[in-house]
């Protein structure tokens, strides 16, 4: 039987993603689901019906934010669950990967494609955002061939298999939300064939602050990435490689700044849609040195 919830819907500038998330901290919100919708994005935020005293409260922060078209209602959880995996289709991805969202039924790939079995769950990652697309695109120019890869936020390790489908010797993921790695284990479990990936629940002060990392993943928005970029910087090799998404296009120049103040040189830059990728090495500390470049030679990056 599925649990039913309370789920608030509206509109919002795109503009404003940063901060939804800090507006919903102060309510007991169980979660929210984030759709592009043109210059606006799409806001579905889930209540448990216990807490339907908190509906009004945030609304009115919605509001604050400029949201438009604000509505509330029942939302059976299972069902829009079951109703996208029903409509969901194998899609390929660049020129390396296929991504199939049935591990009963797997869909055979194309000939020369890496099989990814992903099933669409609560945890971020399918393969149908433009920003974990992203990441997946410019994985295909980086040499992972016995390379050490970390992906931070590993939602459901779509990206740490992938790097270990390209020949990453070793392979950690990691993610504050503990039902996101629980998902991220049975994600690797389902796969056609195996790619270990080593996974926990924690953040960057579980690992070790030396430079173990040759390339590091993390598709992240930059209020979730900016507190840990100097972490990261102390865990990447003196060549190693951060890829990182998840931030708009109109966010590039403020972010490049902070890379760059926190010993990040951006070497390139892809965009889809209006999302943004980057792909940095570490650089010199300080304001400038975030210099970008073309995307990075695979040959050039040892």
């Amino acid at each position: 039987m599925s649990a039913d919830y309370l789920a608030i819907t509206c509109r919002l500038p795109a503009s404003v993603e940063d901060d939804l998330a800090s507006t919903l901290d102060r309510w007991p919100v169980l979660g929210c689901q984030v759709e592009n919708a043109g210059a606006e994005i799409a806001v579905t935020v889930f209540i448990s019906e216990n807490e339907s005293g908190a509906v009004a409260s945030v609304c009115e922060g919605l509001a604050a934010l400029g949201g438009r078209e604000i509505g509330a209602g029942r939302f059976a959880e299972q069902d829009w669950l079951a109703e996208y995996r029903r409509h969901a289709v194998p899609r390929p991805i660049g020129t390396l990967f296929w991504v199939d969202p049935h591990p009963e039924a797997p869909t055979p790939p194309p000939a020369g494609r890496i099989h990814l079995v992903v099933e669409p769950r609560q945890a971020f990652g399918s393969g149908s955002h433009e920003s974990t697309r992203l990441v997946l695109l410019m994985m295909e120019s980086l040499p992972l061939a016995g390379r050490r890869v970390l992906d931070v936020g590993t939602g459901s390790g779509i990206l740490a298999l992938a790097a270990r489908s390209l020949g990453a010797s070793q392979v950690v993921g990691f993610d504050i939300d503990l039902e996101a790695v629980c998902i991220a284990h049975q994600t690797v479990a389902v796969q056609p064939r195996r790619l270990p990936v080593a996974l926990f629940a924690g953040s960057t002060a579980a690992l070790a602050a030396r430079p173990a990392f040759d390339v590091i993943l993390a598709n992240l928005i930059p209020a979730e990435a900016q507190p840990l970029l100097a972490d990261l910087r102390s865990l990447l090799a003196p060549a190693g490689v951060l890829v990182l998404s998840g931030l708009m296009a109109d966010q590039l120049l403020a972010s490049e700044e902070e890379l760059a103040r926190c010993g990040f040189a951006v070497e390139g830059v892809r965009e889809l849609e209006e999302w943004a990728g980057l792909v940095c090495t570490a650089g010199a500390r300080g304001p400038g040195s975030g210099v970008r470049k073309g995307l990075p030679d695979p040959a050039a990056i040892r």
